[in-house]
């Protein structure tokens, strides 16, 4: 078996986080995705709940391919170097070298965006920002399981997607949306609109508020990427907003 492609990235700028999921022996883990202006989107997975992963928190880690890229093709996606082997102490391996400029978020993010999450996908990538215009966001009920919140150790077992009752979703148009309805409804994975919904299940509704979604002070960008096992089926992995007052022209952009 041939060795995976490794690398140690040096700059990576955490953008967001979606909602823990489980995987094979037990492990709850994080998606993980962020910008690296030296090698572009980054998608880190699997990664642990308490990792220093923070957004906007600049990192350097090493990573390396999955062995077996058909269960993860996308360009995007690395595993940190013995996610599995070293899993207990896998965090020891992330080094929070900074905290990426609050004035300078705006311009980054900006920079990034496309037209359409089409575009994104036919340019054979899986991970882009996007600035929507929003139509609708609501909560879907769905088949859920039992949160247990310990394991047999007694160890704290965080909650899982398929622990929850509701999914919150959202519908929106792209600034220059190419799909045949005209909209997309995606569901927003972000974890921290499932720890509002763990902490306040009564009060699920404030979620939009806390995100601003209906403020017309904030712009807003999303921050998507597709299902490596349906690829053109995209989420909502993390919600970008800012003052108006702090956003500039794309002409005033630094290149990043």
């Amino acid at each position: 078996m041939s060795k995976p492609e490794q690398m140690v990235i040096d700059d990576l700028i955490i953008l967001g986080r979606g909602c823990p999921e489980e995987i094979r022996n037990g492990r709850r883990t994080i998606c993980v995705a962020g910008f690296s202006p030296s090698r572009g989107f980054i998608r880190l997975y699997p990664t642990r709940w308490d990792s220093p992963l923070k957004r906007w928190s600049i990192v350097k880690v090493p990573v390396e391919k999955p062995i077996r890229p058909k269960y993860n093709g996308r360009p995007e996606s690395w595993k940190i170097i013995g996610s599995k082997r070293e899993w207990e102490r896998l965090s020891d391996k992330i080094e929070v070298i900074g905290k990426f400029p609050r004035k300078d978020q705006p311009n980054l993010i900006k920079s990034l965006v496309v037209n359409c999450v089409s575009d994104i996908y036919e340019s054979g990538n899986s991970l882009g920002i996007i600035e929507p215009t929003i139509l609708e966001h609501y909560f879907e009920e769905q088949d859920f399981v039992t949160s247990v919140q310990t394991n047999l150790f007694g160890e704290l077992r965080v909650k899982i997607k398929e622990e929850f009752q509701f999914e919150p979703r959202i519908k929106y148009k792209c600034s220059n949306c190419r799909v045949g309805r005209g909209f997309h409804d995606q569901q927003l994975v972000e974890w921290g609109a499932y720890e509002y919904m763990r902490k306040y299940p009564d009060k699920k509704e404030q979620i939009w508020e806390n995100f601003g979604l209906d403020n017309d002070d904030y712009e807003k960008f999303f921050l998507v990427g597709n299902m490596h096992q349906y690829p053109t089926a995209f989420l909502i992995i993390s919600i970008l907003r800012f003052k108006k007052s702090t956003t500039k022209k794309l002409s005033d952009f630094k290149d990043f």
